[in-house]
């Protein structure tokens, strides 16, 4: 599951190096903001940081993690998701429903990848509509519910 996770992250910021492909430039270091409420929590990041370096990739020199343990306190999500938006942080990633949906509040435009307990589909609206181009934070999840819910696909 964690190579899933490291995917989907690696995709996204693919997506974002999309427009400097054309030019010949040095290897651009990307910086991924991650917010997770501790305890728990704290093993994606474990996970994430490993399958990356499965995967060849050396922190610190592809790649910057700049994590941050609100240690379950959700005022603080938004603390560190505006902290991150304003330090151009490539995107971020966020451990847990509750997390994700403090981020998403706090943030403009940032693109979201999201590892969730729950059905996303059971999040809101603000999922369903979180790719319209009218703006707002870009939100794409890595997810394994806990409760199989309905056969909806996200």
């Amino acid at each position: 599951m964690k190579i899933v996770a490291v995917l989907a992250v690696l995709a996204t910021l693919a997506l974002l190096a999309a427009p400097l492909a054309a030019e010949t430039q040095p290897a651009r270091v990307y910086r991924v903001g991650v917010v997770h409420q501790g305890g728990a929590y704290s093993k994606a990041v474990v996970g994430l940081r490993e399958a990356l370096k499965e995967l060849g990739f050396e922190e610190g020199k592809q790649v910057i993690l700049d994590v941050h343990d609100v240690q379950g306190d959700l005022k603080s999500v938004e603390v560190a998701a505006k902290t991150l938006e304003a330090a151009k942080v490539d995107l971020i990633v966020s451990v847990s429903s509750s997390t994700t949906l403090a981020v998403k509040r706090a943030t403009q435009s940032m693109p979201i990848v999201f590892y969730a307990g729950s059905n996303p589909v059971n999040l809101g609206d603000w999922f369903r509509a979180s790719g319209s181009p009218e703006g707002g934070s870009q939100v794409s999840t890595v997810s394994t519910w806990t409760s199989p819910g309905s056969a909806r696909s996200c």
